[in-house]
């Protein structure tokens, strides 16, 4: 009676370890920004990718998205990131309504400040069907989700609340430019860039 009361004893307690142990590995898989929870790894094209990096977009004080990067395998330098043969995807996630007119005028101007004026060149046409892809949406609303997709090759892809926002953009550079604006040699925000890098709050 004592071996088996023991042995019952011994079972419940390495059933409770496990379940604490199950515990702290499920809490390694989201990360919660300003309210907005991230996975840690996703699905994109059948490829698992990981949070590199998350943080909070403002203008002018004011917390506008949750920005959140993932790639195959953590980048912590600009130069590795932006070297990224991908898949890639960029997520917003709005914490303040914005009209989509004032949203793609922002976007597109800050693609212009992270690009030369040869890259500009490259990318008129695929800015010009960025804007009118944006355009289309309307408001945009507190909780409302972007993706910005890239693979090699195939080009950019956004998606609004899992719908696709006009044409994918077939030129590689639009996607450098797009990751540029947060990460690149002009941003405003250096903190947000290292959070972006794998820096915790």
């Amino acid at each position: 009676m004592k071996t088996t009361n023991y042995l019952n004893k011994c079972f419940g307690a390495a059933c409770l370890a496990f379940s604490l142990l199950a515990l702290g590995m499920s809490s390694g898989f989201a990360r919660e920004v300003a309210g907005v929870t991230l996975d840690e790894s996703i699905q994109v094209e059948g490829r698992t990718l990981v949070l590199n990096g998350a943080g909070i977009s403002s203008v002018n004080r004011n917390k506008v998205f949750v920005l959140a990067y993932y790639l195959p395998k953590l980048k912590t330098t600009q130069q590795e990131l932006l070297a990224s043969t991908g898949p890639i995807r960029v997520k917003l996630v709005m914490l303040k309504a914005v009209e989509s007119e004032l949203m793609s005028r922002r976007f597109l101007a800050d693609i212009r400040t992270s690009t030369t004026k040869e890259e500009r060149i490259q990318l008129v046409s695929q800015l010009m069907a960025l804007g009118e892809g944006f355009a289309a949406v309307g408001e945009w609303r507190v909780g409302d989700i972007m993706t910005i997709d890239w693979l090699a090759g195939k080009g950019t892809t956004f998606h609004s609340n899992n719908k696709q926002i006009g044409e994918s953009l077939k030129n590689d550079l639009t996607m450098q430019a797009i990751m540029r604006i947060w990460v690149g040699d002009t941003v405003n925000d250096m903190k947000l860039k290292r959070l972006l890098l794998g820096d915790k709050e």
